[in-house]
């Protein structure tokens, strides 16, 4: 992955950054400084990389060096761009070159290539192949007749190149002016006077003319001179004359020396001399000597030197046939051959590689050679160096495919569109694993046939001291005698070191690591002893051998444990860690809480595993004794212990013996300290608690002592204590007179007759270890005078205060407060829960009330039924259950004096028990009056359909049952129920106290009464109520709910019946 990003980077810095582009002048002085490369990343402020041109044949570092640190560019040599235009180097239209740098810092790789523009400079003038020429003309030809001239010939380019002639004349030397006027065709090249004027020799036999090249270079532009002197000869008749004037020959690069290339032929009618003609070669461009050959004779131009289309790819011939006839009557003629140089392929690809050598990046090139060595361990991604690939052919002869095999252990970055790469390592290389690579790169070009050239170069992987002596074991051990002689060889170690043989990184040494009685050799790593053992000084031996190599930078190392066992007998003693122990603990600590610990070696290896036993010095072991020891060696105080006690015993002294399993013992002496601990608080240690005072001698000034009050105190621990007052300061005053001795008087005479006076009482210890302990008393003091019974004013004092402190504890107890409290919250909570009940119950009082005011008007005008159930049903229903759409409200029903029920529909009321209101209710409601009485315990059950609530339904049953004719009853009655009777002889049952319930159902329909009369079968009601102690009951509830066959006024009826027994 790494490898990767590092080739990304590359990329981007290849193709993302911007080429940068400069312009120069031609011919700058050498030295001159024309351009700093400044990579990012390159320079930091640690290390700073180093630039180098990436060698091509292609391009022209020659010219240019650059500073490796800094990255400046200055021209090596004089830079003619006229001569690199000339050579191919650039093109001549914009000439421009490239240079391609890579800076390296620390193994990383950052291109940059600038483009350099050379500017023309106008430094060459135009020039003629000569200075002067001499040209014969005969007198008679013809106007418009044409003498070619040789162009002048001006390397620099564009407007520093010719830009045009002038054709000059002296006009005191001519005799005839404008006789000749100069052509120039730019596009052909050709230069030529054109006749327009008819000669005669017999007035002028020579003409003078000055032919004028300039070019157009600023701020002056630059001339060539051709002077030229034409002979005016007389007529002669016939003058030579070209087949063709411009001949063009295509000739292949590879053609061989001697090879025909053209024949010129031009004819001349004269005879003899006159009509000889020779043929002469009047320039080359570009001038080539012995490139070209031309038969005088026969015209025949063979090709003298071979030709490279790399170096010049076209030629141009100028050819001048001229008779033998005599010179002032020889007009010559002029042909040009064009020579168009064809591309072969015959230049094989050329590989250039630079290996990078850098010390510090652990790559070095083997001058003159193809071999790069490098060091293990160099990071991936390491620069190896660059190649350039280039073929001089044109075309696909010059196009070039290459392949690189290197077993994948270099990879390579493509530069310059497949003409160089960068190469770098793509793995971390081990030398121990793979010393050397050999590397194949191959490179082809694509002409018909095709030329490949081949580069082999050697990856040698250099030793690094990364690997360290490794030992044949983990660890070595070894069991010998306390008897072994001196000298005897113990071990050999051995260890071995993975890096290259026969240097100094595999060079092993061994050490060992302390000064010990046994003694290493250094070079073959053998162990022997040098001193005698002694199991009882040193049962085991533990050191480490080292095993380090030589190499460099720095040696490495590997180490193993070595232990070596010493067998002993048992001649040792068990040995404690002291030769006393001695503890301290404080009074109060508490059982089965450890002390501390006691610790024996035995140096013995087989009877080192110790037993510890307590030996008290006392005769016997009771009980009692609070201590007792663990195997192990823990001291803890026991459980069943009385407890320690400073006060009754401040030190313990015992033995402790540790012994092996093979009998051998040591006992060593044991020290218990019992540390004092404010375990005691102070006590007032006064007869009394009430003091009198007379007042009769504060007043005669008697002697002060017999109204001073001594006060002593006392404590278990012996502690300095101190007593204060807490009240009526004003009046009395403590002072100290001795060791817990307080002097108590007053200051003023007392007014009152009793004054309790508050004491706080409290020792004197070190608070940082111990805590102190406070308590608050209480004495009375009385006052009197000498008539007073001091006897019995101190007896009701006593009393006053006692009476004082019982008040005081149940007033003010905690457990108190505390019930108080509780009783307080609960009070709280259920205020709480009224309020929500009441709340609850209003809410749905009022929406009863709306509910019942709605039925009211609905169903003023229904008649009142009532129904009674003829015979038992067997149908079987919770108690006061509701068929679907019904909705229960249970209701009391209470009797008062006027015959008029209350009804409140969330609270049960109870109703008198007694058998003459239960007789009366049963009455009205049945006019069978006397029937009722004679079976007076019945569970009756009425449903009632009316349009009236509850109120009325009862109320009208109480009306109409009161008036004399109620038989009117029975035309409203059902045929199908009757008023159903149980006798209390055949139910036993108990009262309740809620009597009778009324159920509403969710229409308002449906009216279910339920009720109990408790009246005996004696006369006597209570005697009937005392026999239902141990009674059951069946309550039986009846019901009556409309059907949606059925019309609005029949009732379907419905009895639950439920069995309560007394629990």
């Amino acid at each position: 992955m790494l490898p990767i990003l590092f080739f990304i980077n590359i990329i981007y810095l290849v193709s993302g950054k911007p080429k940068d582009s400069i312009h120069i002048m031609e011919d700058l002085p050498i030295g001159t400084s024309i351009y700093t490369f400044s990579t990012d990343g390159c320079k930091t402020a640690n290390n700073a990389g180093t630039y180098r041109f990436v060698d091509s044949q292609k391009n022209s570092n020659d010219f240019f060096l650059i500073d490796p640190y800094t990255g400046r560019v200055t021209t090596k040599k004089l830079i003619d761009r006229d001569d690199f235009c000339l050579r191919h180097v650039c093109s001549c239209s914009k000439c421009a070159i490239t240079l391609e740098v890579l800076c390296v810092n620390m193994g990383q790789i950052y291109f940059n290539d600038l483009s350099i523009i050379i500017d023309d400079r106008n430094d060459h003038s135009p020039q003629f192949p000569k200075t002067a020429i001499v040209i014969d003309v005969l007198e008679n030809v013809p106007i418009g007749y044409l003498i070619p001239i040789d162009i002048a010939i001006d390397i620099d380019y564009g407007n520093n190149s010719i830009q045009g002639y002038h054709l000059l004349e002296d006009n005191s030397t001519n005799r005839i002016l404008k006789a000749f006027q100069i052509e120039y065709s730019k596009k052909n090249d050709l230069l030529a006077l054109r006749l327009i004027k008819i000669l005669d020799r017999e007035l002028y036999d020579s003409l003078e003319y000055v032919i004028q090249a300039y070019d157009g270079g600023q701020p002056q532009a630059l001339i060539g001179r051709l002077n030229i002197h034409i002979n005016i000869l007389d007529v002669n008749d016939m003058s030579p004359a070209f087949d063709h004037s411009d001949i063009h020959v295509l000739l292949s690069e590879s053609i061989s020396t001697g090879s025909l290339v053209a024949r010129v032929h031009a004819l001349d009618g004269d005879t003899g001399l006159n009509g000889l003609i020779d043929y002469t070669i009047v320039s080359l461009d570009p001038p080539s000597n012995g490139t070209f050959l031309l038969s005088k004779d026969t015209g025949e131009i063979r090709l003298g030197k071979h030709l490279d289309y790399e170096k010049e790819k076209s030629y141009r011939i100028k050819i001048k046939a001229q008779d033998n006839g005599p010179q002032q009557g020889s007009v010559p003629a002029f042909a040009m051959v064009y020579v168009d140089v064809k591309d072969e392929n015959d230049n094989y690809p050329l590989i250039a590689p630079t290996f990078n050598d850098d010390k510090i990046a652990g790559v070095g090139h083997v001058i003159n050679s193809s071999i790069i060595k490098i060091r293990e361990n160099t990071p991936n991604g390491t620069f190896l160096g660059h190649v350039s690939i280039s073929d001089l052919d044109q075309g696909n002869n010059g196009r070039i495919s290459w392949s690189l095999e290197s077993n994948e252990s270099i990879s390579i970055q493509k530069l310059f569109n497949n003409e160089a790469f960068l190469m770098f390592t793509s793995r971390i290389f081990d030398r121990e694993e793979q010393s050397q690579y050999n590397i194949y790169l191959t490179a082809h070009d694509h002409g018909i046939p095709s030329l490949s050239n081949t580069l082999n170069f050697t990856l040698i992987i250099l030793d690094e001291n990364d690997n360290s002596p490794k030992f044949d074991k983990d660890f070595y051990s070894i069991n010998i005698t306390e008897t072994t002689p001196i000298n005897t060889t113990i071990l050999y170690f051995h260890a071995i070191d993975n890096d290259e043989n026969n240097t100094l990184n595999s060079q092993i040494e061994y050490h060992i690591s302390n000064q010990t009685i046994f003694s290493l050799n250094s070079t073959t790593g053998e162990l022997y002893l040098i001193s005698t053992l002694d199991r009882e000084e040193t049962s085991t031996y533990e050191f480490d051998i080292t095993a380090f190599d030589h190499g460099q930078p720095q040696p490495l190392s590997s180490t193993v444990r070595c232990f070596i066992n010493i067998i002993d007998i048992n001649d040792n003693y068990p040995i404690f860690d002291l030769s006393e122990y001695v503890f301290e603990i404080p009074e109060t600590w508490s059982n089965l809480s450890p002390i501390g610990h006691v610790h024996a070696i035995d140096a013995d290896e087989y009877y080192s595993e110790l037993s510890y036993t307590l030996v008290n010095n006392e005769t016997t072991m009771t009980d009692e004794w609070p201590f007792e020891l663990t195997s192990n060696g823990t001291l803890y105080l026991k459980a069943t212990s009385v407890g320690i006690d400073y006060e009754q015993r401040s030190i313990y002294q015992f033995l402790i013996i540790a012994s092996d399993h093979d009998g051998l013992n040591t006992s060593v002496p044991v020290i218990i300290k019992i540390l004092n601990r404010n375990d005691f608080c102070p006590e007032l240690i006064n007869n009394s608690t009430v003091l009198f005072f007379n007042n009769d001698l504060w007043s005669n000034n008697s002697s002060e002592k017999l109204n001073q009050f001594y006060l002593d105190l006392y404590d278990g621990d012996n502690d300095t204590c101190l007593i204060e007052l807490l009240n009526f300061k004003d009046i009395f005053h403590i002072e100290r007179i001795d060791y817990n001795e307080f002097l108590l008087y007053a200051h003023i005479l007392p007014e009152r007759e009793y004054y309790v006076l508050q004491f706080r009482l409290r020792d004197l210890i070190n608070e940082t270890i111990d805590q102190s302990c406070i308590r608050y008393i209480e004495l009375v003091l009385t006052t009197g005078t000498n008539e007073t019974n001091q006897t019995v004013a101190i007896d009701t004092a006593r009393e006053y205060l006692d009476a004082l402190h019982f008040i005081s504890q149940h007033k003010h107890s905690y457990f108190d407060l505390t019930l108080l409290n509780v009783i307080l919250i609960f009070i709280l909570l259920s205020i709480g829960i009224i309020v929500g009940l009441i709340s609850i119950k209003l809410i749905y009082l009022s929406s009863n009330s709306r509910h019942r005011k709605k039925l009211r008007n609905h169903h003023r005008h229904d008649t009142n039924l009532l129904y009674r159930l003829q015979s038992p049903t067997e149908t079987q229903l919770p108690l006061l259950a509701n068929g679907p759409g019904e909705q229960s409200l249970t209701s009391s029903l209470i009797m008062t004096g006027n015959n008029r029920l209350i009804h409140d529909e969330n609270i049960n009321h109870s109703i008198d028990g007694d058998d003459e209101q239960q007789q009366r209710l049963l009455c009205q409601i049945n006019p069978n009056c006397s029937s009722i009485k004679k079976h007076s315990n019945e569970f009756k059950t009425f449903a009632l359909r009316s349009n009236n609530n509850a109120y009325d339904i009862i109320g009208d049953i109480i009306h109409s049952s009161a008036s004399p004719s109620s038989s009117s009853y029975p035309h409203n009655l059902s045929n199908d129920y009757e008023s159903t009777s149980l006798n209390i002889d055949q139910q036993r049952f108990l009262p309740f106290t809620n009597p009778s319930n009324v159920n509403l159902s969710s229409d308002g329909q449906l009216m279910t009464v339920t009720y109990f009369s408790s009246s005996s079968t004696s006369t006597q009601p209570d005697s009937s109520l005392s026999s239902l102690n141990t009674t059951t009951r069946t309550l039986k509830t009846f019901s009556s709910i409309s059907t949606a066959n059925e019309s609005s006024s029949m009732m379907r009826p419905r009895l639950a019946e439920q069995e309560v027994i007394e629990v």
